[in-house]
């Protein structure tokens, strides 16, 4: 059976074996020091609910980001090959953030569909990616993706015991 710690533990070792990522964090993303400009680029998992169906799988619905820092490249161009015409002020590298960061959340979420481990994940259904641009203490961009993210569930009915008529009511026996 999974548990939130496996589950939460691949993502972190995932997204720290990607090259693209510095950090993962996991929880509400306003607990983040955003100031601190070494943990970009960063990967920042949600959870949003938990599903137990039927079936033998309970179900992480989630909010993967991939973030990175927008600064102004003309403050640090120099050289022949860095020459940019600007025509307006304020000429950053979003595009390339916005580049990276859909890149390595896309190679994340292949790599779960595709997962060759004996966890047995499955991504439920279709992954749309949506770019964001947010102001916290700095300028940050990337990609997040909202996952149903299929786990193995098949828990014991006797995970813990019951006294006798506590239950108001004669229990049968635990199979």
């Amino acid at each position: 059976m999974q548990t939130l710690y496996s589950f939460s533990q691949f993502f972190n070792t995932l997204c720290l074996n990607h090259p693209n990522i510095e950090t993962f964090t996991m929880g509400d993303i306003e607990d983040i020091d955003t100031a601190k400009r070494s943990l970009f680029p960063l990967a920042h998992l949600i959870l949003n609910n938990t599903t137990i169906g039927t079936e033998p799988v309970m179900t992480y619905n989630c909010t993967l980001i991939v973030m990175d820092l927008v600064t102004d490249i003309t403050e640090n161009s120099s050289g022949s090959f860095n020459t940019i015409t600007k025509n307006y002020k304020g000429i950053t590298n979003l595009l390339d953030v916005w580049n990276t960061s859909q890149a390595t959340l896309s190679d994340i979420v292949v790599y779960v569909m595709n997962n060759p481990t004996a966890l047995d994940y499955n991504i439920e259904t279709d992954v749309i990616l949506t770019p964001f641009q947010q102001r916290f203490n700095n300028l940050l961009a990337g990609f997040g993706a909202n996952l149903n993210i299929q786990v193995p569930y098949n828990p014991n009915s006797c995970l813990f015991t019951l006294s006798d008529i506590q239950a108001a009511g004669e229990l049968e026996s635990c199979n």
